[in-house]
């Protein structure tokens, strides 16, 4: 008769030092090593060096001197800041929503199975965001310029006042921006909200239809709701992308007119490049970060509290 077979209880090993782990995977470990390198000789080192100087008094040449929190303290009561604060969170208030808004309304129209030509025109709302940004930025300038632009060029044809797109109105100067920061990576949101939109399952939608859903309640209570995960996404880096803007600001308007297009990064521009600031630069470069982080976390707080439990 035979035994009955017992399972004999595994004998935990204790875990091998760190070394020996190296040893048996060094070829695995020299794949990966090039990115860790570079990460850390042009992202890590930089940061660290920043970070320090960032209480330090340089002019970019010299010794550094140690000033603590004079920076940052320096920074605070700049009143240009709290200006350029102002700026960027206004392009963010009227940029964040209406271009959500906006992408989603194209990927549902380029979605559209009947629609003719639907390759082309995914094409070409998706040629904007991989044009350089200082061409498009050149055209604009063309286009709305204040004297020989070919907008006022229209407006005066139907009898209309030429208006002062880029030195003259600040609301004209931001909706030139906010025009050229819509245009320029409207595509990209596009083209992630049409594959949301394609990865909806059919089945639903029959569903909904037999149900006798109209077009409207089927968007609102279907497609809206599937389509949060990749809202959450784009709200958050969109988010850090606008408090970042610099491009379209820079290439329109310098910051005018008389600072209402002055941006963060445009004022980080100005304190480290133009002036020589740098440790003031430095403070206010990670004044920037933190602003960020914060507000990031407290729009992933609320919007997963909100929309997914």
């Amino acid at each position: 008769m035979a035994k009955a077979l017992t399972a004999r209880p595994m004998l935990a090993r204790p875990p091998k030092p760190l070394w020996k782990q190296v040893a048996e995977h060094w070829v695995d470990y020299l794949f990966i090593a090039p990115f860790f390198v570079s990460f850390a000789i042009f992202g890590l080192y930089p940061l660290l060096w920043a970070f320090q100087l960032s209480f330090s008094k340089w002019r970019g040449f010299g010794p550094m001197t140690f000033v603590g929190l004079d920076n940052y303290r320096a920074m605070l009561r700049d009143p240009y800041i709290l200006k350029a604060l102002i700026n960027t969170l206004q392009f963010a208030y009227i940029l964040l929503p209406t271009g959500i808004f906006i992408a989603i309304v194209f990927a549902v129209i380029l979605n559209t199975k009947n629609l003719a030509g639907r390759g082309i025109f995914r094409t070409l709302y998706f040629l904007p965001y991989i044009t350089s940004s200082v061409i498009v930025a050149i055209v604009f300038s063309q286009l709305f310029d204040d004297t020989m632009g070919w907008v006022n060029a229209g407006l005066k044809a139907i009898g209309l006042e030429p208006i002062k797109w880029l030195r003259g109105d600040p609301w004209a100067a931001k909706t030139v921006v906010i025009l050229l920061t819509h245009w320029g990576g409207i595509g990209y949101n596009v083209l992630l909200f049409l594959g949301g939109l394609q990865s909806i399952e059919p089945e639903i939608y029959e569903a909904a239809k037999i149900d006798g859903a109209s077009e409207w309640q089927t968007f609102w209570r279907i497609t809206l709701p599937l389509l949060r995960p990749i809202i959450f996404f784009l709200t958050i880096i969109a988010t850090i992308g606008l408090m970042n803007m610099f491009n379209q600001p820079f290439m329109l308007t310098r910051g005018g007119p008389r600072g209402e297009t002055e941006t963060l990064m445009l004022r980080l521009y100005d304190i480290g490049i133009l002036q020589a600031r740098y440790g003031d630069a430095s403070a206010f470069g990670f004044m920037i970060g933190l602003l960020v982080i914060l507000i990031s976390l407290i729009q992933i707080r609320l919007l997963r509290r909100r929309w997914m439990g």
